[in-house]
């Protein structure tokens, strides 16, 4: 009988770049982690990767420099008003 139920970990990687092979940085950073942790891959454990990262990887984001060129664009006056922010992500604490 099993007494555990999922388990979850969060594995630290170097920082992604774009361009990067996520899947070697991916793969090579799980092993590392085995190794130091101490703990085995099963059948059926399943590995996710945050969109984030995935975009990062393939250059597909955008920058904060690209969001204020937009604004500006859009809101020539410069008078931009913000309601509610969703401060919590991170993108938008940035941009604020």
């Amino acid at each position: 009988m099993r007494c555990v139920g999922t388990v979850v970990r969060g594995i630290r990687t170097p920082i992604i770049k774009e361009n990067d092979d996520l899947a070697t940085i991916v793969v090579d950073s799980l092993i590392a982690a085995k190794e130091s942790e101490g703990f085995e891959f099963r059948d059926k454990d399943i590995v996710a990767i945050t969109e984030a990262v995935v975009g990062i990887s393939e250059g597909n984001y955008v920058t904060v420099d690209d969001v204020a060129e937009d604004l500006q664009k859009k809101f020539p006056s410069k008078n931009i008003g913000v309601t509610n922010p969703i401060l919590s992500r991170n993108r938008f604490s940035i941009i604020l």
